[in-house]
């Protein structure tokens, strides 16, 4: 008999909306997967969406997503995006009807570690970890004499939409934009997630990742067919390449900036070097860290010389992330020893220095603390400290972590922090910030959320705000400014409503992942998408035909 099949070993509309939709490096509490118990009605309402305009059809309401502030370095950020499902349902239908020739595209690359694969935590991820990008480096690097390191500068916020079918179906069809080039319709789709702009694709979504794959790849094989061959590696946008001679290296880059312009991509040369093999797989930084051992014995002293350590290598390496890399060292070797009350006491303080100076630490540090059932004296000036300085900076990922750290500790925070809280102008932060007032966590703001409460509104429903506008009215954190039920009022947010559909998962059960997946870090040039609006002509459209989107929908 034929084994089953697991449910994720296809692809469909259903695992990129309840499983690919939001960003794994947002706080796990924010979650798509109550999409499942409403598709059926949600993919039979898609079917109608439309309006006509010409000859044109077009979605009968524009989106935009929802952005989330998140720090890719030091003094540097990255903005994280959520589409707005009513349109990234069809963008959705059109991916998992296409899956099998998308991923093809994907697989002919000869470098690539990031070709997408089915995957039973999210709807998709890459084949290859980063933590094997090093093995990998160094065994395709045998034999070879010269190493090029390059990336593609911003590389999602700067993909051209109109690109996309280009990279699909060939540049000679860049004039052919009918609905018969499935290409057209996932750009139509992309860009109707984000208010029409062709400027980038949303950084986030599980959809976004596979359109970007399927560019980069496509970029790697003209460069493969252009030199007569290629070796090495790319982890998303990170190449790693490798040649018999300093001039076919040259030469290579020389193609690979021209063949990215294609596609309207540019090579970050402040990234771009040139050095002989052998050429160190990691930073120096890490091989040093990775070296420290834990004495037995004097666990405290141990926890000392290494967080030292790490101080040091952060103030010589102040744009990479040190502490992040260290606590989760600390982590794995907790699972083998066994520490006293004092150890626990000096590393319960270590890291709560370590999360103020560097709060992208908070994942793995909750992690820690909840797994050992740890409390620790300080925690709740470590988390008010987090708090305002980064709400003062609108910096909205630490405050969230920092909120939803509290919230998991059963810590109660202070005026300040929800004085200071209700000024950012950000979704997940203000949900975030509205669960722990209802608990009793945090005290109501002196503005009483003014500036949430704003966006409570029908109108709001189709805003960047989105999220805000349902999420804290069903769960009546927030009122309606109108005064009037606008959420079972709008034909597609009752069909939410009817099902249950929460963003934002209240229990207390939520798990705190493991941040290892496709994104780790890889995304280096990720930046703020710049608002381009789509300055096209009207005949320089998708002509799309009434119709044609939805055949064969698999739930």
């Amino acid at each position: 008999m034929d084994a089953v099949p697991p449910p994720w070993a296809t692809l469909t509309p259903l695992d990129l909306m309840s499983r690919g939709l939001f960003h794994d490096r947002i706080i796990p509490a924010m979650t798509s997967a109550d999409l499942a118990r409403a598709m059926p009605e949600l993919l039979n309402f898609a079917m109608s969406d439309f309006s006509k305009k010409g000859k044109r059809i077009v979605p009968t309401k524009t989106t935009n997503c929802v952005r989330h502030s998140y720090p890719k370095r030091r003094l540097a950020r990255r903005v994280l995006s959520i589409p707005h499902p009513r349109n990234q349902i069809f963008l959705a239908i059109e991916i998992a009807k296409h899956w099998a020739e998308l991923r093809k595209l994907c697989e002919r690359s000869p470098v690539s570690l990031t070709t997408p694969i089915l995957s039973p935590k999210r709807s998709m991820q890459g084949r290859h970890e980063r933590k094997a990008e090093g093995v990998e480096r160094a065994k395709r690097s045998v034999g070879s004499r010269y190493a090029l390191h390059a990336d593609i500068a911003r590389f999602y916020p700067s993909i051209y939409t109109h690109s996309i079918p280009w990279a699909i179906h060939g540049k000679d069809k860049r004039n052919d934009r009918s609905e018969a080039l499935y290409g057209n319709l996932i750009d139509l789709w992309i860009r109707e997630t984000q208010s029409q702009q062709t400027g980038g694709i949303p950084v986030g979504p599980d959809t976004s990742f596979l359109v970007a794959e399927v560019i980069a790849s496509v970029i790697d094989c003209a460069l493969r067919d252009s030199l007569g061959g290629l070796t090495g590696t790319r982890y998303i946008d990170d190449y790693h390449l490798y040649f018999d001679s300093r001039s076919l290296a040259e030469e290579a880059l020389s193609e690979l900036h021209r063949i990215a312009s294609i596609y309207e991509l540019e090579i970050n040369d402040l990234k771009t070097r040139i050095e002989p093999i052998p050429e160190s797989i990691e930073p120096a930084w890490k091989t040093q860290l990775r070296a420290i051992a834990l004495r037995k014995g004097d666990h405290a002293t141990s926890f000392k010389t290494v967080f030292d350590l790490g101080a040091l290598l952060a103030q010589e390496n102040p744009q990479d992330g040190i502490f992040a890399y260290l606590v989760k060292k600390v982590e794995a070797e907790l699972g083998s020893i066994n520490l006293n009350v004092g150890d626990w006491e000096i590393l319960d303080a270590l890291l709560l220095r370590a999360v103020v100076g560097e709060p992208s630490c908070l994942p793995t540090v909750l992690r820690i603390l909840e797994v050992h059932g740890r409390r620790p004296a300080g925690a709740d000036s470590a988390l008010n400290s987090i708090c305002i300085h980064h709400a003062r900076l609108q910096q909205a990922s630490e405050v969230a972590w920092a909120l939803w750290t509290a919230k998991r500790l059963g810590i109660t925070l202070s005026q300040e922090v929800a004085d200071s809280v209700e000024q950012i102008d950000d979704d997940i932060v203000a949900l975030t910030a509205l669960d722990l007032n209802s608990r009793g966590l945090l005290p109501t703001p002196t503005n009483n959320f003014g500036l949430w409460s704003r966006y409570m509104t029908p109108e709001g429903l189709y805003s960047e705000h989105w999220l805000i506008a349902y999420e804290a009215f069903v769960q009546n954190w927030l009122v309606s400014m109108t005064g009037q039920d606008y959420v079972t009022a709008d034909p597609y947010f009752a069909i939410l409503a009817k099902h249950a559909v929460r963003f934002f998962d209240v229990s207390e059960d939520v798990d705190v992942p493991d941040d290892d997946g496709y994104d780790d870090d890889g995304e280096d040039e990720i930046e703020e998408e710049e608002d381009e609006d789509d300055e096209d002509d009207e005949d320089d459209e998708d002509e799309i035909e009434e119709g044609v989107l939805l055949p064969e929908i698999r739930i």
